[in-house]
């Protein structure tokens, strides 16, 4: 599954055969960024971070800048709407935790 995954992110440059499209159309690098990210099994986000904090931050590394998308209330309610839909709403001013700080369950962790 990983080397799969890998491929389709087009995070390994092994040869390959055939075409990967994506709603229809040819998967192009600079429009895959765009609408797609990928996230490696082995997450590295600070532990005393909290849930909103941490989906903020990548929501605004994902906007484009100087577009409409980079707006501070665009962002924040895209945020609303990620937390909702991966049912982190009850847990999003929890810290992430790690070793020392205890945190959100592992599951909740990965949809993070």
């Amino acid at each position: 599954k990983t080397t799969l995954l890998d491929m389709l992110a087009m995070k390994k440059t092994s040869r390959h055969e055939g075409e990967v499209r994506v709603n229809g159309h040819l998967r192009g690098p600079r429009t895959f960024r765009r609408i797609a990210a990928y996230v490696g099994q082995e997450d590295y986000m600070p532990a005393h971070w909290r849930v909103r904090e941490a989906v903020e931050f990548n929501a605004w590394l994902k906007a484009q800048p100087g577009s409409r998308s980079a707006d501070r209330k665009k962002v924040r309610e895209m945020v609303d709407v990620l937390l909702e839909e991966f049912g982190l709403l009850e847990v999003q001013h929890t810290y992430i935790g790690g070793h020392a700080v205890r945190g959100i369950s592992g599951g909740q962790r990965k949809r993070v």
